[in-house]
């Protein structure tokens, strides 16, 4: 913060505001994906994994895909993200400094966009949603997991079921991560990298052996703000992965 290089403590940009709408920006990543192996993006199914509040699903359904569906394990998420597919509008407070609150609301236009289905679940264990009809059973041409691999108790888990099912043959599967790996969420021995490997490598040769081909890679970074002057800047590593047919 003092005395280190820009090059040393920030090679990302100028300025952070490069990090805005970043769940709009992941939606992107998985639209460029689709175009560029050769799939028609009005005929294709996507799955947000660990979609929070809908940002990147919204997106996906705006662009003019056939279907949408998001999923996270957290219910308080799932159900302010059918608010405003609902409602048009959510309201919400954020901080602005000590314990004063604004009053605001998050508005989606649908327009005309593809259906989206919000559900409940553990996306470790995506075969029981499967299973009980929530999500489709023949796979999804893209599957989108934004910031969320380093927050599952077990990221292997996740990846092997895209290998298995979840992402069709000549399918994508689009990841971005900071490689945050916290033991609060997983276990070390769960981890992908982060100790003696470097986990943009790891996850590479993970992702070779369950059956994906590097396709891009690139660095996205995110803006989340804690009150009106202190914010959270990070990078995720962007790569995005074809099932092989």
């Amino acid at each position: 913060m003092h005395f280190g290089d820009q090059e040393d403590v920030f090679p990302y940009g100028t300025g952070a505001a490069d990090g805005l709408r970043f769940p709009e920006r992941a939606a992107g990543q998985v639209l460029a994906a689709l175009k560029r192996v050769g799939l028609e993006v009005k005929s294709c199914e996507a799955l947000d994994a660990g979609c929070a509040v809908g940002g990147a699903s919204f997106a996906m359904a705006r662009a003019g895909l056939a279907r949408v569906d998001g999923i996270d394990f957290s219910e308080a998420f799932v159900n302010a993200a059918r608010t405003p597919q609902q409602k048009g509008s959510l309201d919400y407070s954020t901080l602005v400094e000590g314990t004063r609150m604004e009053s605001r609301a998050a508005r989606v236009d649908l327009g005309t966009s593809a259906p989206i289905r919000f559900s409940q679940g553990d996306a470790c264990a995506l075969e029981l949603l499967r299973d009980d009809g929530t999500l489709q059973p023949g796979g999804y041409d893209a599957v989108l997991a934004s910031n969320l691999l380093c927050r599952l108790p077990r990221p292997r888990d996740f990846l092997r079921t895209c290998s298995a099912w979840a992402v069709k043959p000549g399918g994508v599967l689009i990841l971005l991560t900071p490689f945050s790996w916290l033991e609060q969420w997983t276990r070390r021995e769960e981890w992908i990298g982060g100790g003696d490997t470097v986990s943009s490598d790891e996850l590479a040769r993970e992702m070779q052996a369950f059956g994906f081909q590097l396709e891009s890679r690139a660095d996205v970074p995110f803006l989340i703000r804690e009150h009106a002057r202190k914010y959270q800047y990070g990078v995720s590593e962007c790569t995005v992965w074809q099932k092989q047919k």
